[in-house]
């Protein structure tokens, strides 16, 4: 199978030269990064201030150039757009997009103006890609996206209830964390379990099939998190994610 190219598109900043190093190290490495930049920070300005921000922005670029061009295989381009609006924002990664589509994009947030950041940031939940910040720490974080709609999760209630008996369990692992093995899950959801399609049916029982096509929603939603129970080569567990705890928690908010 081949290896899909990762690529970067990072908003302009005083230290993008800074947080490249840092992003293709924890976050993922790159086979190509695009710098967006506004065509402004090419103008000069009587305002002191704004003009030696102007200049320290363009030196971070050309420095990132020389250190990401011999590591990168297909290099660093620099993308001017006339202003830092949604619009402009959305026409330039959609023509980087459409150019190599079957590629992992990874969206640096970190630098540029406040527009800019969120622009790239709103353009990740669209292409569903990741974006992340690295910090003034030089820590950098991926920026969780839910994967979920809180209408499509509601529309079957037995997925919250797996989600509230997981998070009945107590944590324990050397990592912490709530879980419970398929077989018990299942059997507990078994006493809880609400047929959707037809509530008012006289078998209740949960099928095989359709515990499946729960935990396989709730797996692609990241609100839970599938392994081998320690010791097996078979018999699996499931874990109750931080995104699968905040939704169990906002969808009781909400039922208020």
């Amino acid at each position: 199978m081949t290896k899909k190219e990762k690529i970067h598109i990072m908003s302009a900043g005083a230290n993008v030269h800074n947080t490249f190093p840092v992003a293709i190290y924890n976050i993922a490495p790159a086979s190509e990064v695009y710098v967006i930049a506004e065509k402004r920070i090419y103008e000069n300005s009587d305002d002191p201030e704004i003009q030696d921000s102007r200049e320290a922005i363009r030196k971070s670029i050309e420095i990132l150039k020389e250190q990401a061009s011999p590591i990168t295989k297909n290099g660093v381009h620099e993308e001017i757009i006339k202003n830092d609006t949604l619009d402009c924002i959305r026409k330039k990664v959609f023509e980087i997009y459409k150019k190599n589509s079957d590629a992992q994009y990874y969206f640096n947030v970190s630098g540029g103006t406040k527009a800019l950041s969120i622009g790239l940031f709103m353009m990740a939940l669209w292409l569903e890609e990741t974006p992340y910040h690295v910090d003034m720490d030089k820590v950098a974080k991926i920026i969780t996206i839910p994967k979920v709609h809180i209408e499509d999760f509601q529309s079957n209630q037995n997925r919250e209830t797996i989600l509230r008996i997981l998070d009945a369990q107590k944590p324990s692992g050397d990592d912490n964390l709530k879980t419970l093995s398929r077989i018990k899950l299942r059997e507990k959801l078994s006493k809880k379990y609400i047929p959707v399609r037809d509530t008012k049916r006289a078998d209740r029982t949960l099928k095989d099939g359709v515990f499946n096509s729960l935990t396989r929603d709730l797996l692609k939603w990241n609100l839970i998190d599938e392994r081998y129970v320690e010791g097996s080569k078979k018999e699996k567990e499931y874990i109750l994610t931080p995104d699968g705890e905040f939704t169990l928690k906002f969808v009781s908010l909400k039922g208020k």
